[in-house]
């Protein structure tokens, strides 16, 4: 089994670079995201689609603070800083929770948090 937290820096690594072309390997075929704001993403290209297409981030950079996981799951905490692509600065702390499949190491599902009042 690979390691979970080295597939959660590789994910956050191809996104920072915008790598769109390496990011559905990254996922099994029947992935699935959930993120707020958002209706959940269902499959590599619904996930690829959501970062080539309707992402608000033009650029940026992710920094992980922990990482914590078990046999199949991981949960990671840190920080973006990047851009908009209206221009506007972002920075946003997350938590994301992560199911990694035992074979080959593919996110089965992920869901992120931001530290926002929602309710």
């Amino acid at each position: 089994m690979p390691d979970q937290r080295l597939v959660i820096e590789r994910l956050l690594l191809v996104i920072d670079a915008q790598d769109w072309a390496a990011l559905p390997g990254l996922f099994t075929e029947t992935a699935r995201y959930e993120r707020p704001g958002y209706a959940p993403l269902h499959g590599r290209a619904a996930i690829d689609h959501f970062y080539r297409e309707v992402r608000i981030v033009a650029g940026g950079a992710h920094r992980l603070y922990g990482c914590v996981s078990g046999m199949y799951e991981v949960c990671c905490w840190g920080e973006f800083t990047g851009v908009s692509r209206t221009g506007e600065s972002l920075s946003e702390l997350f938590c994301d929770w992560f199911e990694i499949e035992t074979d080959g190491g593919l996110i089965a599902s992920r869901r992120t948090f931001f530290y926002r009042p929602a309710i």
